[in-house]
């Protein structure tokens, strides 16, 4: 079957970035496939019970050495394959607040699926026309119902994935961001943050480190430890990525809430600025998000002149009154 090739070319690192995806969507929605992904799966398993292994000398025990290093061998590509199957399902189920840059964008999965039964269904009715039977067309439909999952099955199937992935290839930075950005949205903080300051302590790649310190941040002020947000946002601007990769500009957005929630308006104001002035692509965007941050809007309510002064001097975003705040 092509998508058992796919899998297999998955790999060896041998399938481009669309064939990526369809093996994503044909996976969730085949059984067949799926069965064949959880055997992969069980490889991988497999591999961590060898890798314990304390492999005796005797000839009897060549065999199981021989097998322990083709497992290894297979590390990076078995991890490779759950890694781009955990991403996919994880970015389905996280909320648009949540960056999405570390990879490419999500599969659309249900849009797949949605396509899949609107064929079936129009074959159905086309059988009803012309007298014959639906019953194959209606266990048709049955197979498109497995990607027609909730953001929250999305978000569990992806942790699942990504903590394999993590458990061949515990150095894989881009996966543990993406497990912390899961288990953050799931309420699982303490375990984010975990996740989150892994990165920063063992990977000296400025991209990553940007990922989790803006990770890691937004998970501080979930918790409402504005201080330790500003400070770990703080060091993502010293470090000068910013400039090299504007992606990480939200570290201005969230530094101005911030401060602007502990009431330090003039410092709010200068990362406002920084952030009109240097991310002019982002001024529609930050337009809507300011106003879904209801407690910033309502701390602005709470002092008119200050929002007086902001919508001077930035008329595109203030004033917030009047504005819906979800």
């Amino acid at each position: 079957m092509q998508t058992q090739v796919d899998l297999s070319a998955m790999l060896d690192g041998e399938l481009d970035a669309a064939s990526v995806r369809r093996v994503m969507v044909h996976s969730d929605l085949c059984h067949e496939c799926r069965s064949f992904l959880d055997s992969i799966r069980d490889q991988a398993r497999l591999h961590r019970s060898m890798h314990a292994l304390e492999v005796a000398p005797e000839a009897g025990q060549r065999t199981s050495a021989v097998l322990r290093q083709q497992l290894l061998e297979n590390r990076s590509r078995l991890g490779s394959i759950l890694y781009e199957l955990g991403r996919g399902f994880a970015l389905l189920g996280l909320s648009p607040d949540f960056s999405r840059d570390v990879g490419k964008e999500p599969v659309s999965v249900p849009d797949m699926a949605m396509r899949g039964r609107q064929f079936v269904d129009e074959a159905t009715r086309w059988a009803r026309g012309h007298g014959a039977s639906e019953g194959e067309w209606m266990a048709a439909k049955d197979l498109f119902e497995p990607g027609a999952r909730s953001a929250i099955e999305n978000l569990a199937k992806g942790q699942r994935l990504l903590s394999e992935c993590l458990a061949l290839l515990p150095d894989h930075c881009e996966a543990r961001i993406y497990l912390g950005m899961v288990h953050s949205v799931r309420g699982q903080r303490s375990l984010a943050r975990r996740q989150f300051a892994t990165v920063i302590a063992t990977t000296a790649d400025p991209a990553m480190r940007g990922f989790a310190l803006l990770n890691l941040g937004n998970v501080h002020m979930q918790e409402g430890d504005l201080h330790g947000a500003i400070d770990l946002l703080q060091q993502l601007v010293a470090s000068g990525v910013v400039a090299q990769q504007p992606r990480f500009g939200m570290a201005y957005f969230n530094l101005a809430l911030a401060l602007g929630l502990l009431r330090r308006f003039d410092e709010c104001q200068q990362w406002l600025r920084r952030l009109h002035d240097e991310l002019p692509h982002k001024r529609n965007v930050i337009a809507r998000e300011l106003t879904k941050r209801s407690q910033f809007v309502h701390t602005l309510r709470s002092h008119p002149e200050v929002e007086h002064r902001l919508a001077t001097e930035f008329p595109i975003w203030f004033p917030l009154t009047g504005k819906e705040a979800s």
